[in-house]
């Protein structure tokens, strides 16, 4: 029989001929419309699920500090803010006033930076703890406590910034391990055709996550008290861990309800029972200017992600002077555009690839210079805005974010390209520059603005932003590579081998940290034909 899905029959010791379909039916039920589904994609839209949920509790913060700090206490006094009174300025000054913490400038910069120094220093450990436990304990357990450690936000706000500090801190530290783990998870149930389509389905939920997230802490803002948007939260995290608990496994071996078809084609396809794990040419590694390209152009990119997620609505209320429910429908406008440009871009690339009519690295290339280019001439153009522009500001920041979009088409997936036996090492590299970003950007706004909150205060962040997008787009396009580097073959052999699809796989997944916006491209082998 084939793999097209026609009955299989075997004989039991007492000689009793059973047919596959019979087999499959005695294995159980926990949802039906699950059990219908290949269970590699029921994963994906776990982790799609998930990442939704995530994002309420880690960009929350960003739309609660507004409304949390009295901008007229003393400490804020300084200067003020000048208002756009074309968006509503009287309205919005009384509500920025009504905040009973008494922050400065500074310190909410430390704050919206502290989940990010927590953050990075569990990278490499999430890999490990995957490892030794397994992904079904350690990502769903982390989402667990991150959220109710979100939860304690309202109390530790009230109580000092440093006991703050101390929560979001915690916070990073906690769910550091998610990305890391979400990978070791996919290395054992991702065939190697279909890995693009199905971490794309888990990354679209970090976007559109956020396009969630911004208009629904200003709706229980508003209309509950700014407490809520650390509480509703916890009941999300709570829904998607019990559907997580029934339907998510550790591998395909350990799936009590899967097909015997699919799971041998994951298996065969992943090749995870003869997995190596080659040693790591550390020196080669960190002396390398294709691994610096990556590692620049990821800070660089998430420079802009990470200011966007922790000031977009400090920005929109006090300088352009939106209310708060407005705030933060506008303020989920980026990342609706920068989902779609990072789709388009890449699908534009894998077509183009595919064509072979324009070399590999020129069509990378192509989208970092592209996608880097856009957002300086959009930095250029907000950095010299003047007078009230509110709907030309909100314009450019979709714009900005929609060509930051494009660069993952770019320089993203070079990492298994250009050194596919050590991309996870070059994975960890980067991700831990782009969280760097995360802790700069909100800290660098507070310094500035804390002795000078006004536009021309923002105009200065703008330049610098712009100064960082050019110079690390420049880097990247010049010293990006796309062929195999020599430090990352086969011993003896001129490029790695393509027999050997079992070490091909250690090089991919081992020591795998991956960025929210990493996408990681398929490697095109003969798969037997299946409908699973």
């Amino acid at each position: 029989m084939d793999a097209m899905g026609k009955d299989m029959t075997s004989s039991d010791a007492g000689g009793k001929t059973e047919t596959k379909s019979e087999r499959d039916s005695e294995k159980g039920s926990c949802c039906l419309l699950a059990d219908r589904v290949p269970a590699r994609y029921v994963l994906a839209v776990l982790f799609f699920f998930g990442h939704i949920a995530m994002m309420t509790f880690r960009s929350g913060f960003s739309i609660a500090i507004v409304v949390m700090v009295n901008s007229s206490s003393p400490v804020n006094q300084t200067n003020t803010y000048l208002l756009c009174p074309s968006s509503g300025s009287g309205n919005t000054s009384a509500q920025n006033n009504q905040g009973e913490l008494d922050w400065s400038e500074s310190i909410k910069g430390v704050l919206l930076g502290a989940y990010f120094y927590g953050y990075i220093v569990t990278q490499v450990l999430g890999g490990l703890l995957e490892q030794k436990f397994g992904g079904k304990i350690v990502y769903g357990t982390s989402m667990l406590v991150t959220a109710a450690l979100n939860a304690l936000g309202p109390v530790a706000s009230r109580t000092s910034p440093w006991a703050m500090f101390a929560v979001r801190f915690s916070m990073g530290l906690v769910s550091g391990v998610l990305f890391p783990t979400l990978y070791g998870v996919w290395s054992r149930w991702a065939p190697l055709t279909e890995r693009t389509s199905l971490l794309a389905i888990c990354y679209i939920g970090i976007p559109l996550g956020n396009i969630i997230n911004y208009p629904l802490a200003s709706y229980l803002a508003d209309e509950l008290g700014w407490e809520y948007i650390f509480y509703v939260p916890g009941g999300l995290v709570a829904a998607w861990f019990v559907a997580w608990l029934l339907l998510a496994y550790d591998s395909p071996a350990k799936h009590p309800r899967i097909l015997e078809e699919e799971q041998k084609y994951i298996e065969d396809s992943t090749g995870m029972r003869e997995r190596q794990t080659p040693a790591v040419p550390w020196l080669k590694v960190l002396t390398s200017p294709s691994v610096w390209a990556l590692i620049i152009g990821q800070f660089s990119s998430n420079w802009g992600i990470y200011f966007l997620t922790t000031q977009l609505p400090n920005y929109m209320q006090n300088v352009l002077g939106f209310n708060i429910r407005t705030n933060g429908l506008l303020s989920a406008l980026p990342f609706v555009l920068s989902m779609v440009t990072m789709l388009t871009s890449s699908v534009a690339a894998d077509r183009l690839i595919q064509g072979g009519k324009i070399p590999k690295v020129w069509i990378r290339r192509g989208f970092v210079i592209i996608g880097f280019s856009g957002t300086v001439i959009c930095g250029v153009i907000l950095a010299n805005l003047t007078g009230c522009n509110p709907a030309v500001a909100v314009s450019l920041l979709c714009i900005t974010e929609g060509f930051n979009g494009m660069t993952v088409a770019g320089f993203r997936a070079v990492h298994v390209e250009f050194a596919p036996r050590f991309s996870g090492v070059t994975f960890a590299l980067a991700n831990v520059a782009a969280t760097v970003a995360g802790i700069f950007a909100p800290l660098l706004v507070g310094f500035i603005t804390d002795n000078d909150p006004t536009p021309a205060a923002w105009s200065t962040i703008f330049y610098i932003g712009v100064a960082i997008q050019g110079v690390g787009g420049i880097f990247t396009a010049v010293f990006m590579r796309t062929d195999v580097q020599p430090w990352a073959r086969v011993v003896g052999e001129g490029e790695p081998s393509t027999d050997n699809k079992n070490t091909e796989l250690a090089g991919s997944t081992d020591l795998i940290i991956a960025n929210e916006h990493v996408e990681t491209p398929a490697k095109v082998v003969e798969m037997p034909n299946t409908k699973l």
